[in-house]
């Protein structure tokens, strides 16, 4: 008889096989063998397989789809044909039918905060001003119920703990995107030679937030002086019209390649073509909803041993120095883009090599701990 524990983690927009629900929290419950993970999300195009690991790609729309409005209701028809002891939601538009299944199931819930969704429909340049109402209202009043229906919290970036307070009151931890990508082994410095080509990459969200457009000129300006330099952006984006403005910025471009569509991109390309690069662009805007975080790719792009440019962000580039692992840049206003280029020549590249401080690994016994009192309260 299987006695497993059965565990559901539910999103909308983010795929089944997603990085931090699928090999990151999923994997780390599966490898434990007490579990049996079952993941609820959007269709991808990769099918992930693990023993104790159970893909449920319920849903297949676009964002603004009228479609998704009924999607609580695809998960709370899941919930019952799966019966599962805990569930961990990620998304706030399930909140409230995860508070119907608390109330008439007594199911355990881990609410997975993920990101300040009130900061993000605050400076968001997508809503319009009564848009942006409803939405920081139904944010204000679902998340701020969760401490009456929530057995506990994961916080995804340390600055939650000052931005938010609704989940102060009840069990948290902090669960850092760190990278699951084995560190590469490097036996010397990365130098990166005068004149050679260079190969630049962005990789990840695509939007105005994160500055995608600015790389393109970025690349365009020091194309002009090293006409053997590429870029490959690989991505998604949920805003069409930045979409259509960054493929207009593309277009006749010889030396840039644009991989993405109207779906997210498996993490398994994506990483290939992090291998295959020099240099990580990370062009972004350093507005209030996003300067307080710590993106993931910077964990993955120093397993990989990827040399970066960041906007100057004081906490980013002080976690860089310790490895010596990049430069700062403002993307916005790239002056003298020559001294630039001298100085990603000069400089002498991971000169210190990160440990496991930087890997998923090093947070899975507090993730094991932390279920386990859950399940067992």
């Amino acid at each position: 008889m299987d006695d497993k524990i059965k565990v559901l983690i539910t999103s909308v927009l983010k795929p089944v096989d997603d990085v931090r629900s699928c090999y990151k929290i999923g994997q780390s419950l599966a490898q434990t063998n007490k579990y049996e993970v079952n993941i609820i999300g959007f269709d991808s195009k990769k099918k992930y397989q693990h023993e104790n690991i159970f893909l449920h790609p319920v849903f297949k729309f676009r964002r603004n789809s009228v479609k998704r409005l009924f999607a609580p209701f695809s998960v709370l028809k899941k919930f019952i044909k799966l019966k599962p002891k805990l569930i961990i939601v990620n998304t706030p538009e399930l909140l409230w039918v995860m508070y119907l299944i608390k109330i008439l199931f007594g199911t355990r819930i881990i609410y997975d905060i993920q990101e300040n969704y009130r900061l993000n429909v605050k400076y968001s340049a997508v809503d319009n001003s009564i848009t942006k109402i409803i939405s920081l209202l139904f944010l204000y009043f679902t998340e701020g119920a969760s401490k009456y229906f929530v057995s506990g919290y994961f916080l995804a970036e340390d600055c939650y703990i000052n931005q938010l307070n609704f989940f102060h009151k009840k069990p948290y931890i902090k669960l850092l995107n760190k990278s699951v990508q084995p560190i590469q082994e490097i036996d010397k410095p990365i130098i990166i030679a005068e004149g050679m080509p260079i190969k630049f990459i962005y990789s990840g969200t695509i939007g105005e937030s994160y500055g995608t457009i600015e790389a393109v000129d970025f690349c365009k300006q020091l194309y002009k002086l090293n006409p053997k330099i590429t870029l490959i952006i690989v991505g998604y984006s949920s805003d069409y019209k930045y979409f259509k403005l960054l493929q207009k910025e593309c277009e006749n471009q010889s030396f840039i390649k644009l991989i993405a569509n109207d779906s997210p991109i498996p993490q398994t390309e994506v990483i290939d073509q992090i291998k295959n690069s020099d240099v990580a662009l990370l062009p972004y805007h350093l507005n209030y909803n996003i300067k307080g975080r710590f993106p993931t790719k910077i964990y993955d792009y120093l397993a990989l041993g990827i040399p970066m440019i960041i906007p100057p962000h004081t906490r980013w580039k002080a976690f860089l120095e310790k490895y010596n692992a990049g430069i700062c840049v403002n993307y916005q206003h790239p002056n003298n883009t020559a001294t630039i280029l001298k100085q990603l020549y000069a400089t002498e590249y991971y000169r210190f090599r990160p440990k496991s401080e930087i890997q998923w690994k090093s947070q899975e016994a507090t993730l094991e701990k932390f279920i386990d009192n859950v399940l067992s309260n």
